[in-house]
Order: C-alpha cells, then structure tokens, then sequence
C-alpha cells in the first residue's frame, strides 16, 4: 500500500513530534496518511532490531542512530528485497525490507550528523551519507547545524530534477580532501562523450540547488559547485567560502543556468592559484576529460556551441586569490548585479577569452586590481560591458591596463575607474573593430594615454564620456573613421589632448580644456573632420604636412590660429607653398611642395 508523500513542513513537523513522544518505552501505532496502520518507533536504529507484524505496512521513526537526533522518516515497507540496497533502505530483524517514503528526506535520515567542529578539525565523516542523498536524487534537506557537514570526497548529483536546499549560512558543508584534492565539492555531472568529437552519453536535467554553504577548506585541486554536460540547473541562495580554486564553474555541454542570490567570501586561495570565482568554458581541443564516465582525452573545438544560455545574478564576491570571472568558448552568457571586492596578484575583474559571443555584463561595482578591470580578447564578438563602477588600477606591470578590447562589436557603456599604473601606455587598449565606448568618466589617468587605438581598432565610437589626466593625453586614434563626439577631455599638463593617426575621422561636439599648443594634433597620413568643438581659449590644432588638404575644421571655439575654419583642397586647386610658390594640387597632398608649380605669389 502506498504512503502519502510529506512536505518539509510536515518533516520537520514529525522530527519535533517524535522528540516529544520519545519517552514511551515501547513502540507505539499511529494511523498512516494512507489509512494503514503505521508503526512509530524510536530510531532507525532501534528498528533494525525490531520483528514487526505483517500488517504494518509504514514505519515512522524519531530520529536515526537515537530518537530525537534529526533523522526522523517515514518508510514504506517493500514487497521484496530492492536489487541494489542502500542507505534509504531498513532491513527489520524479521527480515522485511523498508525504503523511505518522505518526498523530502534530510541527509540526517541517511546517517548525516553535522558536528563537524572547524577549529578543532574533528566531527563524524558525513561522506558515506552525502553521497548516498545524491546517489538517491530527489529533495534533499540539508538542516542547518552549530558544526558542519564533513565530507572528504566529492558529492555528485546525477539524477535528474534532484533538488538540495538548506537553511543558508548553517547548511554548511566543509570538503577536507587530501593532497591531490577531490576536484570539487558539489558537482553536476552527465557522461562524457564516449568518441573523440561525438556528443555527451547522457546530460542531467533539472537540477536545483539552494540555502547552502559550501566551504572546501582552501584545498588545493578544490572547486565549490561545478557543472559539466547538464541542462536547466538552477542555483540561489548559496554561500561559498575558503574555496581553493573557482567557487562556481560549468564547463563543456552547459545549457541554462540560473544562478542567483550568491555570496562568495574567498575563492581561488590555492597558493599559486589562476583561476576565477566564476569561470565558464566550453569545450576545447586537448582537453583531458578521462576523470569523467565513459570520458575522452580529445575532442573537436567546438568554439563556444556547447555552453550557452548562462546567467548569473545578485553575486558579492568579497575577495579572491586572482581572478572574479573568467568565460571562454561561450555565448549567451550574462551577468548582472556584481558586487566585487580587491583583486589580488595578477587577477582581473572579468575576462572574456576565446570565441565568446553575444554575452553581456551589467551593474558590476569593484574594488582595485594590480592588474585589469575588463579583459575582453580577441574572438569576443558582440559583447556589451555596462554600468559598472571599479575602484584603481595600482600594478605597476606592462600589461596592467584598466581595460583592453580585442574583439569585434564591443560595447562599454556608463562606467568609472581611475588607473594609478604608470608602467603601461594606456589605461584603455582598443584593438578590435567596431567598439563603441559611451558614458565613460576615467578620473585619473597616470599613463602616456587615457585611450589608445591601434590600425586594427577601426570604427571606434567614442561618445559622451569624461577623460582627465593630469600629464597624460586623452587618446591617439591610428585606426581609420573613429567618431569622437559629445566628449569632455581634461590633460592640461599633457603634450596634447588627441592625436589623430588614421584616415577618415569625426571630431565633433567635444569640450577640450587645456591651453597649451597642438590640443588636437592630425599628423600628416591621417585626417579629420573636427566641427562644433570648444577648446580652452589659447588651444590650437596642429596639422602636420599634407593633413592640412585632407580635414577640415569649421564652427570651433576658443582655437587660435588658422585651424578654427579650414576647407580642405580638392583636386585642381591652386595653393600657395610655403615659399611662396603657387602650385596645382593633383590629388591628396602629402607635404607643403606637391602638386605642379604654376608661379609665385605676388
């Protein structure tokens, strides 16, 4: 006969019911959900040596090793002995089988204790009841403890639609592994592929944790919660801490994740340690996946096709070791509210390497860093980085730039940093086509430039944002059609404000301070429109060689000199070198005395 399912509620509910009824000397009966007689015994334990009538088809117990310790359950008696036999079964002395019937069984009615002590390093090994919870599937109550749960392996969650909640902060689950560490304390695993390049063997669907605290006690080889080859997992109200490696980490074959409302106090506190809080990768050549069931040692590139649809939400992360968060070979990965501490070492706040597309970062606020704000490579495409807050850059390395663009289509929008590295030549590197930068205040700039573009940073964007430094320039463009409008530029000690070394550009609506010569420099391959500009009274703008043919300035105030309004030549004009020499001009100039000499000036 079937026994009715119990909520938690009515789990815990029968827990406190059962401490009171612990004082009767015998077993008692009560009626069961169902309608069937129900026996109610003091422990697992005491059942175990029980001779129980043939009518009684449920067993409640009150606690499991002795009443009232927490592992409290229903059971269900079982026509015939289960194939596999497990923590979750009870074998009377009558030799009747029993599984547990509770739609909601806490991991103390599988022998968990919880009284691991932190600071004395002892307490029960809860290993062999974890991992039988997650052997079992289903939801899994972790009850909050004055200890901790310890485990000195990892425990992973294969079964489909299982569900791990705790009580938060109490639900704490402390990993001591031993050197060569457990790789991870709570992991989220499907098969592998079986074949170099074929599919996965088998994804886990439907897994959802939350109200944990998981603690890997700074061990080294040791991740908090990982994912790999699984699908529709959903992670809230979690609490990392003294994690060795990544606190978070879904690699290969992972498809929508929701993590959200996620506390990270350390991570990546291995000593010596490169990796992330956060970190997300897809599958990649040469990747060793042997230590997986049915596992490869290769397989094909897959440039990000495997991991998509990614999200994480309401995360504070209040140091960690190098870097927050790492996402390579993905797309359609967000993130959105992060709230970040100082980085240490060489750590960054956010990299995107690889072939990263269309993943999106909104409302970070962070500390310092030695090293990188946003680290966006190469193969990243169509990814927007916005309302964001950094403390300063404070490294003194060659590659400690605040932020550099490799990619294509990238947008940095409404954000604030200051950068005290002086070692660099920029604060901001844009080296990929096609970057739009918008609202950007930059409050303190130490190196050459605020802003450097190189010839692959064609199209840049730059509108509407604030660049000040005290002796620094406020950018060189060498790529080609950069637009530049709507800008404040603050360098009054600086040996320019701009530099323009690339063809095709717009400089227009900007406010420039600085009196010095040469505000806007255009050199002599290069050229510019610059209109509706105002300059510090003083300024001028400097071209150098033919520039003077090529742009065009009109409409600017406060420039002294002949730059204020300026048309270029077209072919067939007459100019003056010079000398003094008149002179056709045939086609774009590249200094003073081309073009074919006609006369001298009277």
């Amino acid at each position: 006969m079937s026994v009715s399912p119990l909520t938690r509620r009515s789990l815990l509910g029968a827990a406190g019911a059962g401490a009171v009824g612990v004082a009767a000397a015998v077993p008692s009966s009560a009626a069961d959900p169902a309608g069937s007689e129900a026996l109610t015994v003091p422990s697992r334990a005491a059942a175990e040596q029980m001779v129980v009538n043939g009518r009684v088809r449920a067993l409640r117990t009150c606690g499991y090793a002795a009443a009232g310790d927490g592992g409290g359950a229903l059971y269900r008696r079982l026509d015939a002995a289960p194939a596999e036999p497990d923590r979750w079964h009870l074998r009377t002395r009558d030799g009747a089988w029993w599984e547990l019937a509770d739609d909601v069984v806490s991991v103390k009615a599988l022998g968990a204790v919880g009284d691991y002590d932190l600071e004395s390093g002892t307490g029960t090994d809860d290993t062999a009841a974890l991992q039988a919870a997650a052997r079992r599937g289903g939801t899994v109550y972790v009850p909050g403890t004055d200890g901790a749960y310890l485990t000195t392996d990892s425990i992973s969650l294969l079964v489909d639609g299982t569900h791990w909640f705790g009580d938060g902060l109490r639900s704490r689950i402390t990993l001591v592994s031993g050197p060569g560490g457990a790789g991870e304390l709570l992991g989220i695993h499907g098969a592998a592929p079986s074949t170099p390049a074929g599919p996965p063997q088998r994804f886990v669907q439907g897994v959802r944790v939350s109200g944990l605290h998981l603690d890997t006690s700074n061990g080294s080889n040791d991740n908090g919660l990982g994912g790999s080859f699984c699908r529709d997992v959903q992670i809230d109200n979690l609490y990392f801490s003294r994690i060795g490696r990544k606190a978070l980490t879904f690699q290969y074959h992972c498809a929508n994740i929701r993590c959200r409302d996620v506390t990270v106090y350390e991570a990546a506190t291995e000593p010596r340690s490169t990796f992330a809080v956060i970190s997300i990768e897809g599958q990649t050549a040469g990747v060793d996946l042997s230590y997986y069931p049915g596992g490869t040692t290769r397989t094909e590139d897959l440039g990000g096709t495997d991991v998509h649809d990614i999200t994480f939400s309401d995360i504070t992360c209040h140091s960690t070791g190098y870097n927050y968060v790492v996402v390579s070979n993905a797309h359609r990965v967000r993130f959105e509210g992060l709230a970040l501490g100082d980085t240490a070492g060489a750590g960054s706040f956010v990299i995107f390497t690889r072939k990263v597309w269309d993943s999106h970062v909104r409302g970070v606020r962070g500390g310092n860093t030695a090293r990188r704000f946003l680290e966006i490579g190469e193969q990243a495409d169509s990814c927007t980085f916005e309302d964001f807050r950094f403390g300063a850059t404070t490294g003194t390395g060659a590659d400690g730039r605040a932020i550099r663009i490799g990619g294509t289509r990238i947008r940095v929008a409404d954000g604030s940093f200051r950068h005290g590295n002086a070692t660099t030549l920029e604060a901001i590197l844009v080296a990929g086509a096609d970057a739009t930068i918008t609202g950007l205040h930059v409050s303190e700039c130490a190196s050459r430039y605020v802003l450097n573009a190189p010839p692959a940073g064609v199209r840049l964007k730059l509108t509407d944002s604030t660049f000040v430094s005290s002796a620094g320039a406020a950018f060189r463009i060498k790529g080609d059609h950069a637009q530049l409008s709507g800008n404040h530029f603050r360098t009054p000690a600086g040996p320019f404000a701009g530099r323009f070394e690339g063809p095709g550009n717009v400089f227009t609506g900007n406010d420039v301070a600085g009196a010095a010569p040469g505000r806007l420099v255009v050199t002599a391959e290069a050229s510019v429109i610059a209109t509706q500009n105002t300059f510090e009274t003083g300024a001028t703008m400097t071209f150098d060689g033919g520039s003077l043919y090529a742009s065009a300035a009109y409409g600017n105030i406060g420039l002294t000199g002949p730059a204020p309004n300026l048309l270029p030549l077209a072919g067939g004009a007459l100019h003056a070198d010079g000398s003094g020499v008149l002179r056709i001009k045939g086609s774009r100039f590249t200094s003073d005395t081309d073009g074919v000499a006609v006369g001298t000036q009277a």
